[in-house]
């Protein structure tokens, strides 16, 4: 980036809009004014930060948000990088034509033949507009306009008992003042690698695993190790680990595991408990899918046997409730509740208390139980038809493991082809698969993919399976 680029960089620490928005409008305007050249590489984070002084999570975020919506590349190892044909891609504003309005006839004109497994974001056609009509009424008509003002940083206190309450249902016991609101999961990991990361401190995690929980601890100044995650390994290497390096956390999600799908046993899970009280570390514990485990026997969480309250359990809604609105939560041990609310406040203040009201009122309501059965028995006819058609088509061309409750498939392709070549590929053919080395800390293997089922209607199922099957090689 050209120094009269970084110079021009201005942020208001006093506006309404978060400083990563501020960043993100600010180089997104120089990418696309030509200021950033294509494959311009972008400051590192740090280095950027230092510069604009402000916390290298706010670059991340930024960066994160421009190359969701395709403005930069991020490439392992290299750095991140103005993506090629963005310059001069929006008109001038007088030079935007107005449009017509768009209603449920005009719509169905837009271009819908690109198939999506790649994103997270749950199919709207899953979310009843009904019910949620029937909260926000509820809750205007009850709260008015005290429905739309700035919650205590810890969260709408009716909606922390109802989680509360929720939680002692899968035998976790916890109280509301332990519970923290937050902008969905990502920011509740973002919290605790704020609270409690030093530069040069060790946080172990799975390898794979999830990035965003990698990009939050990097940010802090962590070294992050990745440990091998495969039955009965993970747990010798971590203790072998241990015996060498102290961390001061590890990451994990011990059920149904993003991206790999694998759940640990119950005594595996008693292995890591006890060998974070002999090595004093904590852990989180990141409970991204258990909640749509397919049969009726929700896997068990960590957090209901932690006598030293070592665990920070963590926990997504936007996920399985509605994409746009950024709600989650963590359970804080006692020790940490002030560090954990003194970083939430700096955040951003609060979580949307509308949103917390509406999702409070699910809960008393069993609205909320009633969504999750539906979106169960939903995803699971998905994935079975997934498995039979992805079967039927590859045969021994990939393989995965079977699992009975994830919504999405961790694919290893034996194939003269890499990972990246197959995504390339597929998005020739109109569809969107995630290549599984961003998952990895060290080595990928260049031969996984992460196929989502969430995103997705049925019906586009066996048609973007069978676009795939046309890339085999001949």
């Amino acid at each position: 980036m050209p120094t009269t680029a970084i110079d021009s960089i201005k942020l208001n620490r006093h506006a309404k809009e978060p400083l990563y928005a501020q960043l993100y409008a600010t180089l997104r305007s120089q990418i696309i004014n030509g200021q950033l050249a294509p494959n311009r590489r972008l400051p590192a984070v740090r280095v950027l930060a230092k510069t604009l002084s402000i916390n290298p999570g706010t670059v991340v975020s930024a960066y994160r948000e421009l190359e969701k919506n395709g403005y930069i590349i991020s490439r392992r190892g290299s750095g991140s990088f103005v993506q090629e044909g963005m310059a001069n891609s929006l008109p001038d504003q007088s030079a935007i034509p107005r449009l017509p309005r768009l209603d449920a006839e005009n719509a169905q004109g837009l271009d819908q033949s690109v198939i999506d497994f790649a994103s997270y974001s749950l199919n709207p056609d899953r979310f009843s507009t009904t019910a949620f009509k029937q909260a926000v009424n509820h809750i205007l008509d009850r709260d008015g306009g005290h429905a739309f003002l700035i919650e205590d940083e810890m969260g709408y206190y009716p909606l922390r008992e109802s989680i509360a309450a929720e939680l002692a249902q899968r035998w976790i016991q916890t109280a509301p003042q332990n519970i923290q609101i937050t902008s969905g999961s990502q920011q509740a990991i973002d919290i605790c690698a704020r609270a409690l990361i030093r530069q040069g401190d060790c946080v172990m995690v799975q390898n794979p695993t999830y990035p965003g929980a990698v990009d939050a601890f990097k940010a802090c100044g962590a070294k992050v190790i990745g440990l091998n995650f495969d039955h009965g390994t993970m747990i010798d290497e971590l203790e072998k680990t241990l015996r060498i390096i102290q961390p001061k956390i590890l990451y994990l999600m011990p059920n149904l595991q993003n991206p790999t799908t694998y759940s640990l046993s119950r005594r595996e899970k008693a292995r890591i408990l006890g060998l974070a009280h002999y090595y004093d570390f904590w852990i989180i514990e990141d409970d991204y899918g258990s909640g749509l485990a397919y049969d009726s026997n929700t896997p068990h969480a960590m957090k209901e046997n932690d006598p030293d309250d070592r665990i920070i359990y963590v926990r997504s809604l936007s996920q399985i409730f509605a994409s746009g609105m950024r709600l989650g939560y963590l359970v804080s041990p006692t020790r940490l509740i002030e560090s954990f609310a003194g970083v939430k406040r700096i955040a951003d203040i609060s979580t949307s208390g509308l949103s917390q009201r509406i999702f409070d009122y699910y809960l008393r309501n069993r609205l909320w139980r009633k969504h999750l059965e539906s979106l169960k028995l939903a995803y699971h006819h998905q994935y079975q038809l997934a498995d039979r058609l992805l079967s039927k088509s590859f045969g021994d061309q990939l393989s995965w493991q079977k699992s009975d409750g994830a919504v999405w498939f961790w694919l290893k392709l034996n194939l003269p082809m890499s990972a990246a070549e197959f995504c390339t590929a597929a998005r020739r053919v109109g569809v969107l698969v995630e290549n599984g080395d961003r998952y990895y800390i060290h080595a990928a293997p260049h031969d996984h993919l992460r196929l989502s089922l969430a995103p997705v209607k049925e019906s586009d199922i066996s048609t973007g399976i069978k676009r795939l099957a046309e890339i085999l090689p001949q």
